[in-house]
């Protein structure tokens, strides 16, 4: 049985049923200190569109500084929920506007040994977050379904959702709060967020939190052995430092982080599912069901018809058809990246070709 890691055991309950509890952390002195110190900061990976994070820039003095200021403020506050934990993580987390920043449903990485302790990410918008500006979304009780180990770097280190971004999303909730709110969630929860239709940034903090006792671990793909992942012992100083893009340039130079001290090797067992058996598997969810109205308004967002004539007019292909061409072609190799593939439109639309009826291209 995991640690536990609120001091209330009803929120200790809810958070073992659903993957996620949503707290009131910050009151609004902190929230405006946070929001100030943000836009203070000359942030080197700081993009007009899109997603990113403070965690990812390059400026390592920069990073711990910011990481610092965030535990300095929410820590205090954390102090009132949880028991004998410790944080190992921190990080603004930020969507600018715009309609091209959908985050697809993905799982974060493993970070103990989760047979005997559960780590989490206390998520707290610094303004009121709705599915307008690109709030949260969650698939409640997912934190259950799978239990391979979660690597890096992505995408060379491939999830088993990554062929399942269509499937999976019209089953997310968005989880509306209030700025300094957090929502708490475990972090092989299945989340994602849709884009932020705003005129202003979504900025929120997030920290890690596990039990004191665990050992912070992380799984690296082995760049030579596709079917070996390295574990290693880190400490909170690891992730400051091995953001996913240098994580990403040691794996492409066939590197391994051969520094940090190794624990073992262990097999890469990623599970790999039909449509149909990952759909199953999410509609046995309690509570869980497919969106509609949520999909709709995105169908929308991207002025898309369901209707079975636009469909076939359109003038871009469903996905699933242009990964069957490739295969046909010995050839041809798309050189688009994973989020030129994966752009807004392309998934509403990959979404509305299934719906209707189309044959699973995939098989």
């Amino acid at each position: 049985m995991e640690k536990a890691l609120f001091k209330d055991q009803k929120l200790q309950a809810q958070f073992e049923k659903d993957g996620f509890v949503k707290i009131q952390l910050l009151e609004q002195g902190s929230v405006d200190s946070l929001n100030r110190y943000y836009q203070d900061q000359k942030f080197d990976n700081k993009i007009e569109a899109g997603f990113h994070i403070s965690l990812d820039n390059q400026n390592e003095d920069l990073v711990n500084e910011v990481s610092q200021k965030i535990k300095e403020t929410l820590l205090p506050k954390s102090d009132l929920f949880f028991q004998d934990y410790q944080s190992f993580t921190a990080s603004y987390v930020i969507k600018e506007p715009g309609k091209q920043n959908i985050v697809p449903p993905h799982q974060d990485w493993t970070f103990v040994d989760e047979n005997e302790f559960c780590s989490a990410t206390v998520w707290t918008p610094l303004l009121d977050v709705t599915e307008n500006n690109g709030a949260l979304a969650v698939i409640k009780g997912s934190h259950r379904l799978f239990k391979h180990f979660r690597s890096s770097p992505s995408p060379q280190s491939k999830s088993p959702l990554s062929d399942h971004i269509f499937t999976l999303f019209p089953y997310t909730t968005v989880i509306e709060m209030k700025a300094g709110e957090a929502l708490v969630f475990d972090n092989r929860l299945i989340h994602a967020s849709p884009p932020n239709l705003s005129d202003q940034a979504r900025v929120a903090v997030g920290i890690g939190i596990t039990s004191q006792e665990a050992s912070l671990r992380h799984y690296y793909q082995n760049p030579k052995k596709e079917n070996q992942l390295e574990a290693y012992e880190v400490s909170p100083s690891f992730f400051n430092y091995y953001n996913n893009k240098r994580l990403s340039d040691l794996f492409d130079k066939g590197e391994l982080p051969s520094e940090l001290k190794q624990i073992t090797s262990v097999s890469r067992e990623v599970p790999s599912l039909t449509k149909e058996a990952m759909e199953k598997l999410v509609q046995q969810l309690d509570g869980v069901e497919y969106n509609h109205d949520f999909m709709e308004r995105l169908a929308k967002l991207f002025n898309y018809s369901a209707s079975r004539d636009k469909l076939e007019t359109q003038k871009d292909k469903p996905i699933m058809e242009e990964k069957k061409e490739e295969q046909n072609s010995t050839e041809y190799k798309d050189p688009r990246s994973f989020f030129q593939k994966y752009t807004p439109l392309n998934i509403i639309r990959e979404i509305l070709w299934r719906l209707k009826g189309r044959p699973n291209l995939e098989e």
